[in-house]
């Protein structure tokens, strides 16, 4: 059995979110959603950036996320913070 180690509450999200890149948006399967990131999958032959914009849901506002981590198509994202 895995061992969750995280601190945060993760919330299963199983939505299409996309990726704001500067050759433009890239679709993404976003598994799960906490307070401070979330984990996407990718197509496997797509370029990420280590930072960029990601909209979560269609319409909604994007983020600016950074990447955490990588393994093969899964991507785990921490969320800036919001300057201002």
């Amino acid at each position: 059995m895995t061992e969750n180690r995280r601190s945060v509450f993760r919330k299963n999200a199983f939505t299409i979110g996309s990726l704001l890149l500067e050759r433009g948006a890239v679709g993404c399967l976003v598994w799960d959603i906490t307070e401070t990131g979330a984990q996407i999958e990718v197509e496997g032959d797509q370029v990420v950036p280590a930072k960029f914009q990601l909209r979560l849901t269609e319409g909604g506002d994007p983020q600016l996320v950074a990447v955490a981590w990588r393994r093969g198509r899964r991507i785990g994202l921490t969320f800036a913070p919001v300057e201002g």
